[in-house]
């Protein structure tokens, strides 16, 4: 039996794995090391000591270096890349510690036991407030030279901006927001363009059609069989309909080169990182 967490920027999920994931707690993000520290003693108190699990599993946000220990890189959680993450769990679980980059959990749910179980080769991308994921060849995770593989959302997709602005719902709400002086959220940006509200149709149209950007980019750069969508965008029915239709457009382009990449969410939605992260084994995430 496992104990697997999810450290978010907004929540901390936390579930136990015997071959099927049950969701124990959720807590909001803690906004210190410190905080980060108590609130894991408070875990282990309530949820771990005694209860015999054999390991923790933690999907991080940032890179993890399996090496030191820490968590490289940077995320809205600044101080957990400034200490040791796993002496520091390992010390108040008192049991072995797994960690992984939160879009690399995910992506392992859906290679594992998701919406890519039949393929061999494919891409994950999370849509959120950034755009990351996972570049999958012969069912193994490729982290790359500098663990950069998969930060798909540090594209500039039109020169100057990246792909995580261009291609984000989130940064799409903030500019209507901007834009009528009030604040609207991705959702409701979505809802104002179905009822004929030119600026969120302008402003939803910009995002599609640069999302169908990228993607096209990745798939002539990276040649998967399947391109798997997460990320909170990936419940709206509409998300792949409207990036085909912008591919269709994109595609008259270039040399018109007849391979349409193909398209499907997420199976595990807001579960995936959980679920990935009880399979993580040491210093190895790739061999399944």
């Amino acid at each position: 039996m496992k104990l697997v967490v999810d450290i978010g920027g907004t929540t901390i999920k936390v579930g136990r794995w015997q071959n099927e994931l049950k969701m124990i707690d959720t807590y909001p993000s803690p906004d210190s090391w410190d905080n980060m520290l108590n609130l894991f003693h408070k875990i282990n108190q309530e949820h771990v000591k005694d209860k015999g699990y054999e390991s923790i599993h933690f999907s991080v946000p940032g890179i993890p270096n399996h090496k030191t220990g820490y968590i490289d890189g940077a995320s809205s959680l600044r101080f957990i890349h400034e200490n040791n993450f796993v002496q520091a769990m390992t010390k108040i679980f008192k049991t072995k510690i797994y960690f992984e980059n939160d879009a690399t959990c995910a992506s392992m749910a859906e290679m594992i036991l998701g919406a890519g179980k039949s393929v061999d080769n494919m891409i994950f991308l999370i849509i959120g407030t950034g755009i990351g994921g996972s570049v999958i060849y012969n069912r193994q995770i490729q982290s790359g030279a500098n663990s950069f593989a998969g930060e798909f959302g540090m594209m500039l997709v039109d020169g100057k901006r990246e792909w995580a602005q261009l291609g984000s719902a989130v940064h799409m709400a903030r500019k209507v927001s901007a834009i009528k002086d009030e604040i609207v959220t991705g959702e409701e940006v979505f809802e104002l363009a179905k009822l004929g509200d030119k600026e969120c149709i302008m402003a939803t149209e910009e995002l599609y059609h640069y999302l169908a950007l990228g993607i096209y980019n990745l798939q002539y750069i990276i040649d998967p069989e399947l391109i798997i969508l997460g990320g909170g965008i990936s419940n709206n029915e509409e998300l792949i309909p409207n990036i085909e239709r912008h591919l269709s457009l994109i595609m008259n382009n270039g040399q018109r080169s007849p391979l349409f990449p193909k398209l499907t969410t997420c199976q595990f939605r807001n579960d995936a990182n959980l679920i990935g992260a009880a399979y993580l084994k040491e210093n190895s995430y790739g061999d399944i």
